[in-house]
């Protein structure tokens, strides 16, 4: 011990004061990396609040589509469909189709409908219009082309919980129906088509035990 204290005895006044200039010049810096941490924590957590408010915000808001598909209920009929899979109300909903969707209808008054705007479309729902059967509804002319015939662009537009909700476009393909089943089994169209079938061959078999009746023994 007496030797460290005679070192630090003989140590001159200048040392010491450049002993202290470098220890606060390294408090400094350590002062400063942590702050710019601390600002960088602070960011980080306010981005990442940020996204979860947006990620909350759009899992709140209405999912709205439009689709042209087989009728379940009609077998070989087309259908305008309109629906809102979100789990909220959506408000003034405008759908706009360029061109107009294939129908044997006056279906005008319903694009007008469409395009000005329905007050609203709640959870779940969704709204139908007839159109046609696929033969009549799709040109058969091959001097048309077939993409520009049977493409339909969409375009809906609609208000949320939290305002205006970014417009969405896309583009249904009626092609796409072709060699699809138009209505899936188990339905009422296909109840009434068994019974059908089931009539025509009671008829059918009726005929065969009256004939064989009035032959002579």
């Amino acid at each position: 011990m007496e030797i460290i204290r005679n070192v630090i005895r003989d140590i001159k006044p200048e040392y010491w004061v450049a002993l202290g200039a470098a220890v606060s010049t390294l408090s400094l810096m350590v002062a400063g990396f942590s702050l710019i941490y601390v600002r960088r924590s602070a960011k980080a957590s306010r981005e990442q609040t940020k996204q979860q408010k947006q990620a909350a915000k759009d899992a709140a808001q209405p999912m709205l589509w439009v689709d042209i598909r087989g009728d379940d209920g009609q077998g070989r009929a087309l259908v305008l469909l309109l629906g809102n899979s979100g789990p909220s109300i959506a408000r003034n909903v405008k759908v706009m189709l360029d061109p107009a969707p294939p129908a044997t209808l006056d279906i005008k008054p319903i694009l007008e409908i469409l395009k000005q705007g329905i007050a609203s479309v709640p959870p779940g729902r969704t709204m139908q219009w007839f159109l046609g059967t696929p033969h009549n509804t799709i040109d058969s002319d091959a001097t048309i082309d077939s993409d520009a015939r049977n493409a339909y662009r969409v375009r809906i537009e609609a208000e949320g919980p939290f305002g205006l909700i970014e417009p969405l476009e896309y583009v249904i393909s009626v092609d796409d129906l072709h060699d699809s089943r138009v209505a899936p089994p188990g339905n009422l169209h296909a109840v009434a088509v068994e019974l059908h079938e089931m009539t025509k061959a009671t008829k059918e078999l009726n005929e065969i035990i009256r004939s064989a009746s009035l032959e002579p023994a």
